[in-house]
């Protein structure tokens, strides 16, 4: 791919979805999970180290494939297609997964993102700095937490339908935000006895709703009286309430 003209380069930066960093690559290459994971037939490519995608790397999970960062740390200062699964669980054994998104992830109609744990005492988190691009499914389920942070950026096209997609929390999933949100799809807040999902919108964060956002679960919108500033969430479209609240606390 060295020497690819100007215009091949702009073929491949709407390819693979490149970040903003993506025009000074003079290439891309192309990362496979075979690369970076071990095949397990009972659970799929299990992340055999911790990896960081460069910054002109580009990572594609397809169709039918899963993910897992396996008690391991992914990094990503590339370009990272989902358009099968990527499932950033907490293991047996307290074990960490983490993801750390800095460049671009795209999640295409056909894929999903899943954050949760498999065993109290393990953690599964998933920090967005950079461009989070959801047109599937991106589930924070049992104990999972999503950060948005400050240099984040989150665009939900995605709508819930028939039990996926869309942008979800279930009943212990935790949203942070201190970035940008642009809800055009559908967020899901859900609670059962076990607990509920629940945002927390603060230290500057903004979520522009325009799309609906089904609260079931509990919404918090810093207002600037305690230590995490204020959060904005703006928009003239549908916030259903429905068995959930709304508050002003920061996260814990």
């Amino acid at each position: 791919m060295v020497g690819k003209s100007r215009s091949g380069l702009a073929n491949d930066r709407r390819a693979y979805g490149c970040n903003r960093y993506c025009p000074i690559c003079p290439s891309l290459t192309i990362v496979s999970l075979a690369d970076i994971a071990t095949f397990d037939a009972g659970e799929g490519w299990l992340l055999n180290r911790n990896k960081t995608l460069l910054l002109c790397e580009v990572l594609e999970i397809p169709v039918d494939e899963t993910l897992l960062p396996n008690g391991f740390t992914l990094t990503n200062n590339g370009t990272i297609n989902v358009i099968g699964i990527l499932r950033n669980v907490g293991l047996v054994g307290d074990t960490n997964s983490i993801t750390i998104n800095n460049g671009t992830i795209n999640v295409f109609s056909s894929g999903s993102i899943a954050v949760s744990i498999a065993a109290f005492g393990a953690v599964a988190t998933f920090t967005n700095n950079g461009i989070l691009n959801n047109n599937g499914d991106i589930f924070c389920q049992t104990l999972g937490v999503i950060n948005n942070t400050s240099g984040g950026r989150i665009n939900n096209n995605s709508s819930y339908a028939g039990g996926i997609g869309g942008f979800r929390l279930n009943s212990r999933g935790t949203f942070n935000n201190s970035g940008v949100f642009i809800n055009n799809g559908t967020i899901t807040l859900t609670r059962d006895g076990a607990g509920e999902g629940i945002i927390y919108n603060n230290n500057g964060g903004t979520i522009t709703n325009n799309g609906i956002i089904n609260n079931a679960g509990t919404i918090n919108n810093a207002n600037g009286l305690s230590t995490c500033g204020v959060g904005t969430i703006s928009g003239s479209a549908i916030i259903n309430i429905d068995t959930g609240t709304t508050g002003t606390a920061c996260p814990p």
